[in-house]
């Protein structure tokens, strides 16, 4: 460990040194005292400063095996984060040796797969273990850190699996929410701030096939990323939204049964994987967030039906962020309980009833005195301190407070995670006995005459980018062609795609009227006001006059096929599958298939592990349409070459 007064000393940059919460002697008094060696080492120690272009220095580079490891554990050990964990009873020592080291690369099986068997037994080969609190084998961790898979078969297969949606990355502390959720297939959720969509994937499997997730997202790019996780996984029961989560628009009542509020956060509890962690975050960051915090989550409340639950969820240490978050929502939201939340095989904490306000040199704020400090508000305070203060009712602060336990807090030291906070709310049954969401009893449209009637409102015009409902002599087409039965579905159609979604996107979010905060009706038949921006699967797309069957909706309907579709032995789909794209003759000559029709087709083969199906385009030649992730999987589990050692 360096000396405090080396890491004071003036290589460390103007603005950071600034922050630095302790005093000590010149570095020229310290290093003195020490050989030589370990003098020309602390000289050193920060050697990976760079400058600017305007000649002020920056933080140095903290990511990848360059790291200046030694340089990071120094200004770890005298950050704000660390005192702020010391100030919370923690033991910082040990601490520091969890939130320094690297996060174990974990990760969820996709669990409606027809080979998911095959994929356990694959990654078991490479050494994974159970997540003992997640059940039935759903989710693994391997012995190796987070990205350093070991170069050959390990990294090759970690790769293949997650892109053709076989397992899904995600830290473990990331898969709580979701799993502490008491879901079932008839629900309708909401996740407010989905993006990547490790959380809105992980439910919309628990509600396969019939429960709906809608996965909002307020950011484009993230909405991509959010829109290519749902499509890699094939899952038919997600809608993809795009609204400030603190805003989210009225669907049509009574509401949504579980609401996922995993809100952003400034990710203190990410040092294992976010090495900057330690040098962004000061305390007047979390209390930054903390208003969006409130303000998300309390839309959410509204938006849940009495029963319902809402899950509320953090990367965050900060108690600002947690716990005073939680504690505002239940002042302004009194029809919501906090429910105790109950979790085996994994360490938990209680989520604590009174904490400290530390300034920006991490330093506890004597109470009373916090009014100085940046970004502050009496919320931030805990309700014992409230109580003190006068802040607030009394009685109110002690029924919350003895409330606040039953949140919980994951530590990185207890389960070799990374950290993170979780609380779960209940919109109590009797609070609301109107049966709907609170943002349905609008005081505004009760305060009509008698004689009044809501004026039914229409939708803006339909752009090349509206979700529709498909037009359905389009369906039937597509539904002959096949011969595939498309009744337990919805359709949806975006442009040239056609999505097949759960019926409960028709029933919940489609064809009911959607009332306005004033009284009035979006008429029903549109997702408006709901801005939709992806309903369900993509399974087929208009290309060149022919509906060709998409790659992902193959895992979903591909034994279903009735039409279209042609059987092929193995020793023909093993020779399509190595490169051999033949004339339309030589096909017929090899498989007696007759005369076919030109574009998209299907062909089946009956395989060591089942039936197959893949497309084919047909045109001059036959030319397989199956992308090169999937065709590595299938030659891996033929015993075949990986495509690029054979090409």
């Amino acid at each position: 460990m360096l000396p405090k007064a080396v890491i004071q000393g003036s290589d460390l940059p103007e603005k950071r040194r600034a922050k630095t919460p302790w005093k000590g002697t010149s570095p020229v008094e310290t290093t003195a005292s020490y050989p030589s060696a370990c003098a020309r080492t602390m000289q050193g120690i920060f050697s990976s400063w760079r400058k600017t272009k305007r000649g002020a220095r920056q933080r140095p580079s903290v990511r990848g095996e360059t790291d200046a490891e030694d340089e990071r554990r120094a200004y770890a050990e005298q950050s704000t984060l660390t005192a702020l964990v010391s100030h919370l009873g923690q033991d910082t020592a040990a601490w520091l040796e969890s939130a320094l080291s690297p996060l174990p690369e974990t990760f969820r099986i996709s669990l409606h797969r027809s080979d998911r068997a095959w994929t356990v037994d694959q990654i078991r080969a490479l050494g994974a273990q159970p997540i003992p609190w997640m059940p039935d084998e759903t989710a693994f961790t391997m012995p190796f850190a987070r990205g350093k898979a070991p170069e050959g078969l390990p990294q090759r297969m970690m790769a293949l699996l997650h892109e053709t949606g076989r397992i899904t990355r995600q830290e473990t502390a990331s898969m709580l929410p979701v799993q502490t959720l008491d879901v079932h297939g008839e629900m309708l959720a909401l996740d407010m701030c989905a993006a990547p969509g490790s959380k809105a994937t992980q439910l919309a499997e628990k509600l396969h096939p019939n429960g709906v997730v809608v996965a909002n997202e307020p950011v484009s790019g993230r909405v991509n990323m959010l829109v290519s996780n749902r499509s890699r996984l094939s899952l038919s029961n997600v809608v993809v939204t795009q609204h400030d989560g603190r805003h989210f628009a009225r669907l049509p009542p009574p509401g949504f049964d579980v609401v996922v509020a995993d809100v952003p956060c400034t990710g203190t509890a990410t040092t294992r994987k976010n090495r900057d962690v330690w040098w962004d975050w000061t305390p007047k960051e979390s209390r930054k967030m903390f208003k969006m915090q409130v303000d998300i989550t309390l839309r959410g409340a509204s938006l849940l039906v009495p029963g319902g639950v809402l899950v509320y969820s953090t990367c965050s240490i900060d108690p600002v962020e947690n716990e005073a978050v939680v504690a505002e929502v239940l002042r302004r939201c009194p029809y919501l309980e906090l429910v105790p939340i109950v979790l085996d095989d994994i360490v938990l904490h209680d989520g604590l009833a009174d904490w400290p306000l530390l300034n920006e040199q991490g330093e506890m704020v004597t109470s009373g005195h916090e009014e100085h400090l940046p970004f502050f508000s009496t919320s931030h305070l805990s309700p014992l301190q409230r109580k003190l203060q006068n802040e607030g009712s009394v009685d109110e602060e002690t029924r919350i407070a003895e409330q606040l336990p039953h949140c919980k807090r994951l530590w990185h030291t207890d389960n070799n995670t990374g950290g993170f906070f979780i609380a779960q709310f209940k919109h109590r049954l009797e609070a609301t006995p109107e049966g709907v969401g609170r943002t349905y009893l609008s005081k505004r449209a009760t305060r009509h005459s008698p004689d009044w009637s809501p004026t039914r409102k229409q939708p803006p015009k339909a752009t090349p980018n509206t979700v529709l409902a498909a037009d359905p002599e389009v369906v039937e087409h597509v539904a002959s062609l096949y011969g595939v039965d498309m009744s337990p579905y919805s359709v949806w159609q975006r442009g040239k795609r056609l999505n097949l979604a759960p019926p409960m996107v028709h029933t919940r979010l489609f064809e009911p009227e959607s009332p306005t905060n004033k009284g009035d009706v979006w008429q029903g038949n549109t997702f408006h006001p709901i801005r939709v921006v992806h309903a369900g699967l993509p399974a087929f797309t208009l290309k060149k006059s022919s509906w060709r069957s998409r790659q992902e909706s193959l895992y979903v309907l591909g034994d279903t096929f009735t039409d279209n579709v042609f059987e092929i032995d193995a020793g023909v789909f093993i020779r399509l599958l190595r490169g051999w794209a033949p004339l339309v003759d030589a096909f017929d000559e090899a498989t007696g298939c007759g005369s076919l029709p030109q574009g998209a087709f299907l062909l089946r083969s009956l395989l060591p592990w089942g039936k197959e199906t893949i497309s084919v385009w047909i045109g001059a030649r036959v030319t397989l349409m199956i992308d090169e992730n999937e065709q590595n999987i299938l030659r891996h589990k033929l015993g075949l070459p990986w495509r690029d050692e054979e090409e």
